[in-house]
């Protein structure tokens, strides 16, 4: 009987979930599915709170929107413990490596009170205390002290080892993680990075932080004629040309043809001005296809760019870039739009 009352409510709320995202123009796409399902069967309060404040507001609901709520309410359990293990681990690397190296510097300790004991020893005069006996009993102790220093010695050498090992296994997990939140064809942070900076930002209320959005300006007819190859190669390029500044900033793969770069400080004055100049290196762009050995230019991107205000979430000031950068497309592209 309970097991038909589940399932009755799960057909309740699957018939409630298509018309509710047809409602407001939601693609009914995995992720936003499992967004809106759950949203139907109130599985997670939280969630649903964020989405009635949404549709309160503006009766719109974006793919900005619903990419940032899944990212929050709907990770996956298997990367959160992925990461949790990860954490678990490098915190038990530093544990261990910073108690051998306390043991590392008791042993040198030790290796050095027995060369002082064995030197000390030596040079008694075994006669003058209690003859023969006394003088074997010195040199028992003179061999076991040296053997004890030869071990204190190889124990010292064996934790100079572990040590190196623990340290490349810091090393290793450094770089996995690294890794997953790299961008595996363009090799810039990828939107799992960008989501955390621009949370780490928000924390501390970074007042000069900026946030630009760039958007490769017609790359689905570029992909349509050239093909997705030559268009993987625009992006990789693309996306080294947008890592390429002096400023304190960060490149991040916002998803598609569009990136997201965070400027820590210099508010829109020292972005829009960074955005321009990556728009120009951008236009200088000449890449060949090597099917028709031709060389494709005309590569151009456009601009979004928007500074943090105390107050604002991480979706109202995405959405402010996402706003700016659409209206440099409206004006014609090939340009940075800051205000």
């Amino acid at each position: 009987m309970e097991k038909d009352i589940v399932f009755d409510d799960s057909v309740l709320a699957l018939k409630k979930t298509i018309p509710l995202m047809m409602k407001y123009n939601v693609p009914v796409l995995p992720n936003n599915y499992a967004l809106w399902y759950s949203y139907v069967s109130n599985e997670n309060p939280e969630l649903n709170k964020e989405i009635d404040s949404v549709l309160a507001s503006k009766n719109t609901f974006t793919d900005l929107h619903s990419e940032s709520l899944f990212d929050r309410h709907m990770q996956s359990p298997e990367q959160e413990t992925a990461q949790q293990l990860s954490d678990s681990v490098e915190d038990f690397a530093h544990s261990i490596s910073q108690s051998i190296g306390y043991t590392h510097d008791g042993a040198k300790q030790f290796e050095q009170a027995m060369t002082m004991c064995h030197e000390e020893l030596n040079g008694l005069d075994s006669d003058t205390i209690q003859g023969s006996k006394m003088t074997n009993f010195v040199e028992e102790l003179i061999s076991k002290s040296l053997a004890m220093r030869e071990n204190a010695k190889g124990f010292s050498e064996s934790l100079n080892s572990a040590q190196q090992e623990i340290k490349q296994l810091r090393d290793k997990l450094a770089n996995s993680r690294e890794q997953a939140l790299r961008d595996e064809l363009t090799g810039a942070l990828n939107r799992r990075a960008f989501n955390e900076a621009l949370a780490a930002l928000i924390s501390a209320q970074k007042e000069g932080s900026a946030l630009i959005i760039c958007d490769i300006d017609h790359f689905k007819v570029f992909n349509d004629t050239h093909g997705h190859l030559l268009g993987d190669q625009v992006l990789k390029v693309v996306a080294n040309r947008l890592s390429q500044y002096d400023v304190d900033a960060l490149t991040y793969r916002f998803g598609g043809e569009e990136f997201a770069i965070l400027v820590q400080q210099g508010g829109t004055t020292v972005a829009a001005k960074l955005a321009d100049e990556l728009r120009l290196k951008i236009e200088r762009l000449s890449i060949k296809d090597k099917k028709s050995q031709q060389r494709v230019s005309k590569i151009t991107c456009s601009f979004g760019v928007a500074q943090y205000q105390v107050g604002q979430d991480s979706l109202e000031w995405i959405e402010l870039a996402d706003q700016r950068l659409y209206k440099a497309k409206e004006s014609g592209r090939n340009r940075v739009i800051s205000v």
